[in-house]
């Protein structure tokens, strides 16, 4: 389908966008464009578009050499995407906070706010084979998965995203580039993976969720906590150089990874 008559039909879709499941349709073909070619397909690789709503990112994706899945909750959608693109993309019913992750080189999607978190937690820990990941995100969304070590918004997501990969924002994406549009402009995340041990990784944030638990506490207190154990907490914090005075948000993900290894 021609490129400006297929970003109208999106458009027009505008009435139909469902505000319980934070449906905003990208019309800016330019930005959609982009936001694929960040994904960088290469021939014959498995892709997974996540949240394929009217299909604007899908349209792009139709035209690369990968072979590519998309998902959606939306039946009405899915029925217009399965037309729109027989034979290229095979678009399924699909909730993403349940989906196997497992066979994808590549994954993307215009994520919805009040699932985002989900959904990339999901991708990290179950995307096996994934060597790149690209998320279009509400700014604030964005800004918090990428806080750094010691500020407020930091927590074990942020953390888990920086033992997985290299996360960065790509660049921004303005309201009106939506219909309807959102209340807040967008962001557009690349994470590009790491190698790394997936039982390694599901242990640390683990353990990072519970010293999270109550995060104005100390870390010896925490550790306490999680270990039933005071003596053992001082133990390990010994040989960490962590300080027990210190708050959760203030050690780095790699210092989580040095207390799941000395917890065994």
């Amino acid at each position: 389908m021609e490129l400006k008559k297929f970003f109208e039909g999106v458009e027009s879709y505008r009435l139909m966008a469902k505000h319980e499941v934070g449906q905003n349709f990208l019309v800016d073909s330019d930005a959609a464009e982009r936001i694929v070619s960040l994904l960088d397909i290469q021939e014959g690789e498995r892709v997974l578009e996540i949240g394929s709503g009217a299909g604007s990112l899908t349209y792009f994706l139709a035209k690369s050499k990968g072979q590519v899945e998309a998902i959606d909750i939306d039946e009405g959608l899915i029925s217009k995407l399965q037309n729109d693109f027989k034979g290229a993309v095979d678009v399924h019913y699909g909730n993403g906070v349940k989906w196997d992750y497992a066979p994808y080189q590549k994954i993307i999607g215009n994520l919805p706010y009040y699932i985002t978190s989900s959904l990339i937690e999901r991708a990290l820990l179950h995307g096996d084979a994934a060597t790149r990941m690209v998320f279009m995100v509400q700014k604030e969304a964005g800004e918090r998965l990428l806080s750094s070590v010691g500020s407020k918004e930091y927590g074990p997501l942020p953390s888990l995203i920086s033992l997985c990969c290299d996360a960065k924002k790509a660049f921004q994406v303005g309201r009106s580039s939506f219909v309807p549009p959102p209340h807040i402009e967008s962001s557009v995340l690349v994470f590009q993976m790491k190698q790394r041990d997936f039982a390694e990784i599901s242990k640390i944030y683990k353990l990072c969720n519970a010293l999270f638990l109550q995060r104005r506490k100390t870390i010896l207190n925490n550790l306490r906590n999680y270990l039933h154990d005071g003596e053992k907490a001082k133990a390990i914090l010994s040989k960490t150089g962590i300080m027990e005075s210190q708050r959760p948000e203030s050690i780095n993900p790699e210092q989580y990874r040095l207390l799941s290894q000395l917890i065994g």
